[in-house]
């Protein structure tokens, strides 16, 4: 019985005494194994053509002629995804631009909000009231020294009931030796601010508290709108 080896192309003789339904065969040449059936549950032997050289033998990895490949492995097909996860993926990608949009555009306006509060308790009279009286105090200015500038956001709160009112700021206060944080209270009667009291820390830490003197004039300056 001759076999091929299907490795090497190797035309191997084999003698049988019995003859069995599968075999189990070494090549002479290679030495690889492989398992051949005999019987009517074999399939027949396909005959393949070298692509080089157009020797005809029965299928194996190599041309028994001239040694070139018989087998290669077809290139993989690109795959088109699907057209629901196309549609998907686009929804997502829309869905992800709209929030991020979304989130940016609540953050401008929450920043915007935030600077015209800034902007409006800056402008007002009871906040330049209070700078006027911070630039005036004799113990803020033992504290702080000349040359007194304020801080860029001030913070505080105004609440007014018509021709009434009261303000109260925290503001951040440096000079020629030092700087200080000075809370001002303010209350406005007849649409006229007053100072009611400040209170500061001094170089030694210690808070100390100046009210106005009962002599001094009240601002004129009233609370617009």
């Amino acid at each position: 019985m001759i076999v091929i080896c299907p490795f090497c192309g190797n035309i191997n003789q084999i003698k049988m005494k019995r003859l069995h339904p599968t075999l189990e065969i070494t090549c002479r040449r290679c030495g690889a194994r492989h398992t051949l059936e005999i019987g009517i549950t074999s399939q027949a032997t396909a005959m393949v053509e070298c692509p080089l050289c157009g020797h005809r033998q029965i299928r194996a990895y190599t041309c028994v002629k001239c040694g070139a490949g018989l087998t290669a492995k077809p290139a993989p097909r690109a795959e088109m995804p699907p057209v629901e996860d196309s549609r998907r993926d686009i929804f997502s990608k829309r869905y992800k631009t709209l929030t991020i949009t979304a989130v940016a555009v609540v953050i401008l306006i929450f920043l915007g909000t935030i600077a015209g509060v800034f902007f409006m308790l800056k402008r007002s009279d009871a906040y330049r009231i209070s700078e006027t009286f911070i630039r005036n105090s004799d113990e803020i200015q033992k504290t702080v020294g000349e040359n007194i500038r304020f801080g860029l956001i001030p913070v505080g709160s105004v609440k007014l009931s018509g021709r009434e009112g009261t303000a109260n700021f925290k503001v951040s206060v440096k000079g020629s030796r030092g700087s200080t944080v000075v809370r001002v209270y303010l209350r406005k009667s007849q649409g006229t601010w007053r100072v009611a009291s400040a209170l500061y820390t001094d170089k030694f830490g210690i808070k100390r508290l100046v009210v106005p003197s009962s002599g001094s004039p009240p601002s004129k300056r009233k609370q617009r709108n």
